[in-house]
């Protein structure tokens, strides 16, 4: 029987400890055969760009720059191959903009470990895996790809004019995306939006 061709993988992650476990759990997946451990974007980039990466696995939360918009310069970049997210974020716009940016999936890092090498394996055979965490007020509500980047950048504390500079975006205009965010989930500030997530449930779903 004729194997698959090796695949080479890249993990961007901010820190080296967590670098070094996914790497760990990547190399035990069958048909692996490098992993690039990186953290700065341009260099992970300019990886991509060369063509010779198989598969990325990445967190949203990155020094340099937010998760899905990194995915998007890939793509923009030609990049075909499998990506999944593995992250502290487990909020259903997160999962729902992966899916919608067209990764293959979407996990948490609190998973067990085993259950990360099954998600990552189920990845490379074809599959697309994204896992729900949280539901927020009974209530069905979606942001654009735009709106969560924002969103995140947010949480984390940036300024609307330090977002407007990362997205080369003007100011009013992030300021615009910033109120669009609270009024659909009729929230006063981003604290009080980040504090009203309760976890409520745990899904997988595998799909073709």
């Amino acid at each position: 029987m004729l194997r698959s061709q090796p695949k080479d993988c890249l993990v961007i992650d901010n820190f080296p400890l967590v670098r070094e476990a996914i790497s760990r759990i990547v190399s035990s997946i069958e048909d692996i055969n490098l992993v690039h451990q990186i953290s700065d974007i341009q260099v992970a980039l300019d990886l991509v760009k060369a063509g010779s990466i198989d598969l990325i696995v990445l967190d949203v939360n990155l020094a340099e720059a937010d998760g899905f918009e990194f995915m998007r310069r890939a793509f923009a970049a030609g990049y075909r191959g499998k990506a999944i997210f593995i992250s502290s974020y487990g909020y259903p716009i997160y999962s729902e903009t992966a899916y919608k940016l067209g990764v293959n999936g979407y996990i948490s890092k609190s998973e067990d470990p085993a259950l990360i090498r099954d998600a990552i394996s189920g990845v490379m055979r074809g599959y697309n895996l994204f896992k729900t965490d949280y539901k927020v007020r009974n209530r069905k509500i979606v942001l654009s790809q735009r709106e969560t980047v924002v969103f995140n950048y947010l949480k984390k504390g940036y300024t609307n004019k330090q977002i407007s500079e990362f997205l080369s975006l003007s100011a009013k205009t992030i300021s615009t995306y910033k109120s669009r965010i609270l009024d659909k989930y009729e929230a006063n500030s981003i604290v009080e939006l980040v504090n009203s997530h309760d976890v409520v449930e745990s899904e997988i779903r595998l799909a073709s």
